[in-house]
């Protein structure tokens, strides 16, 4: 069995010209070529995710990170070709009217590129803020089969994993504020899907899915502030859709720890999403649920990244 992995599936935006997204007319050609090589079925059907279904050539669609893009589009052009999804939802932006850290670096990269980001990032940092072993561990196992420019896989590797926790936040907030001024809550409700949005695809059959209260690096949480990311989120998305289903933030087994698998199978979570570009077996959902492959749409036919301008 396979799982396709998406997030910006959109059209062009003038206002946002150095974004990587996967446009739409491309999504629809690599549904019709998935049709013709897998067999879909009901993404509420938890049973396939057992250990003891036939899954052979079987294939379903994820959708990360509750863009407004996946009601826009997505969710109609699913429904056109009679088939559903899993949608992974952060919940804090819903509860707070708050950007997500790693959106708040999408929209900087997005809007201004790479070399502009980058610059204003250093003009804030010095080598105290940066955790040494961190660039080590990181520099070589991290954005490897995204196509970048130095800069932009310069500037995420250094905000997710090179500066120290306690400078994270602070430094991608300065950056937001001096380059998109005092507008966080108007972007909000036009960059993630809202309740209404969200209630009426559960009613209409897609699968909504947790992917943490606030999207953070799992594996550098404690046990307390992990418990407390999958309870909000569970407990705040009980509303649209009962069973549980998870998807790691940033994904890779390096973004989560043991403790976190241990407390999703707690929270009788029947299995959650990783990033591993490798089917998905019988054995692997009954020995280790929580961590199940899934392939980046980008691996497959129509799946190339469109980008109108590189910096």
């Amino acid at each position: 069995m396979k799982s396709i992995m998406y997030h910006y599936v959109r059209q062009y935006d003038k206002s946002m010209p150095y974004l990587n997204f996967l446009n739409i007319k491309s999504f629809e050609k690599q549904i019709v070529y998935f049709k013709k090589k897998y067999k879909f079925f009901d993404c509420n059907n938890f049973d396939y995710f057992t250990g003891y279904e036939k899954i052979k050539d079987k294939i379903f669609l994820t959708f990360d990170d509750g863009l407004s893009c996946h009601y826009d589009y997505v969710f109609k052009i699913l429904k056109k070709n009679k088939i559903n999804g899993i949608f992974y939802i952060p919940t804090k932006p819903l509860i707070d009217e708050r950007l997500l850290l790693p959106h708040k670096i999408h929209l900087i990269l997005a809007k201004y590129g790479g070399k502009k980001s980058f610059n204003v990032l250093m003009s804030l940092i010095n080598n105290k803020m940066l955790d040494q072993n961190k660039i080590k561990k990181f520099f070589n196992s991290t954005y490897k089969n995204q196509k970048n420019i130095f800069y932009v896989n310069y500037f995420k590797r250094t905000i997710n994993y090179y500066l120290k926790k306690k400078h994270k936040t602070q430094i991608v907030n300065k950056i937001f504020k001096i380059l998109f001024d005092n507008n966080e809550k108007k972007i909000v409700k036009d960059f993630y899907l809202s309740e209404n949005q969200i209630k009426k695809m559960s009613k209409e059959g897609m699968v909504i899915g947790s992917h943490s209260n606030s999207h953070p690096l799992m594996s550098e949480m404690t046990k307390i502030e992990i418990n407390k990311e999958i309870d909000i989120s569970f407990d705040y998305l009980s509303q649209f859709f009962q069973e549980k289903t998870y998807c790691h933030p940033y994904g890779g087994f390096k973004s989560f720890n043991d403790y976190t698998e241990k407390y999703l199978n707690k929270k009788k979570v029947v299995f959650s999403m990783n990033v591993l570009s490798k089917d998905i077996s019988n054995n692997q959902i009954i020995k280790r649920p929580q961590a199940l492959p899934r392939y980046d749409c980008n691996m497959f036919p129509f799946g190339h990244i469109d980008k109108t301008k590189n910096d």
